[in-house]
């Protein structure tokens, strides 16, 4: 008996040992514990979360800096096209430009550079006698050798580029043409037959010879690319790259090429004697004369639209003539590239 009783004791004394929980010390133990683990926890989403966004920034800096510079470099290394060889003076969007590329430097200011782009070349259509499309080929009156006219592929006149979308204004920006890229030709700025597809001829009055139906027709454009800091997207902060096409065939007014690009820079290999050779393998910042440029080294500097969230700085180096920026918290991605004209036009004196 009295051992069933001392069982008994024995094991009431277990049962409340084993529900006593845990003691203060214990506790103190797995907090400190649990707030490491914690800590470390947060330490990584809070880097992970960083380094998520500066490759996200750096990215998009690094895209945008891509499509400027590709965009500037197409346009470049097509300025000169269909141009007669100098000295000449086209007025498009009133302003006059005698050469394929016109430049305009910072000069050491700080400030970055624009550049107008001369040619390009807008496929308008082709050459077809027929016009009017009535079924008989118009060739006593246009595309022969000493006709005043050409004619265009025009069926459906609305899709005529060198008038307004209603057909009631020429649009003078546009009278300057290329046939097949080699001969220049300036229209008149008074024409009649728009809704035939004719144009008449203003300088040369006449055509040279006979072009053959299918023969291309090129509008010369004047492109301006520059650092704007207004508009959708743009601002002081986050300056953009803008192109303004002189003859509107690319829109009314300044159009956005990217977002968030700070700076572009321009240096130029020139011709000054004519010899059809860069005079010097070291480039210009500011040639005398626009019109001897061979070559364009093109600088295009992309930031980040986000400071760092660390408050890390950042500085821009040197770039051409554009001295240092002050530091900040913005990253920066630059890309440059050498673009040879394909038509240079170093004629003249």
């Amino acid at each position: 008996m009295q051992n069933a009783k001392l069982k008994t004791k024995i094991c009431n004394l277990q049962f409340a040992f084993d529900q006593r929980g845990f003691t203060l010390v214990e506790l103190l133990v797995a907090m400190a514990i649990a707030s490491v683990i914690g800590m470390a926890g947060v330490s990584l989403f809070s880097t992970s979360n960083w380094a998520y966004k500066v490759n996200e920034d750096v990215a998009e800096a690094q895209q945008n800096g891509r499509v400027s510079l590709d965009r500037l470099a197409k346009d470049i290394r097509t300025a000169g096209f269909g141009l007669p060889d100098p000295p000449f003076t086209l007025s498009i969007g009133g302003q006059n430009w005698t050469s394929p590329i016109t430049v305009t430097t910072s000069g050491g200011s700080g400030g970055p550079d624009s550049i107008t782009i001369l040619g390009i070349g807008y496929e308008a259509g082709t050459l077809e006698n027929d016009a009017d499309n009535n079924g008989t080929e118009d060739d006593n009156t246009c595309n022969g050798g000493a006709d005043s006219k050409i004619c265009l592929d025009s069926v459906d006149p609305s899709t005529n580029s060198f008038f307004s979308s209603d057909l009631t204004t020429f649009k003078t920006s546009r009278m300057y043409i290329s046939l097949n890229g080699s001969t220049f030709i300036e229209l008149s700025n008074t024409q009649t037959e728009r809704a035939a597809g004719k144009l008449a001829l203003g300088t040369p009055s006449t055509l040279d010879r006979l072009y053959p139906d299918g023969t291309p027709v090129y509008i010369i454009q004047a492109v301006t690319y520059s650092i704007e800091t207004t508009g959708v997207g743009c601002s002081s902060s986050n300056p953009c790259l803008k192109s303004n096409d002189l003859t509107e065939l690319r829109g009314s007014g300044t159009q956005t090429i990217a977002e968030n690009i700070e700076d572009i820079q321009f240096a130029y290999g020139v011709d000054a004697d004519r010899d059809g050779n860069m005079d010097s393998s070291t480039l210009s910042n500011d040639p005398a004369d626009d019109s001897s440029i061979l070559a364009v080294r093109a600088w295009v500097v992309a930031m980040t639209r986000n400071r760092d969230m660390k408050g890390s700085t950042f500085t821009r180096p040197v770039i051409e003539d554009h001295s240092a920026s002050a530091s900040d918290n913005y990253r920066r991605r630059i890309l440059t590239k050498i673009i040879k004209l394909r038509n240079p036009r170093t004629g003249g004196s």
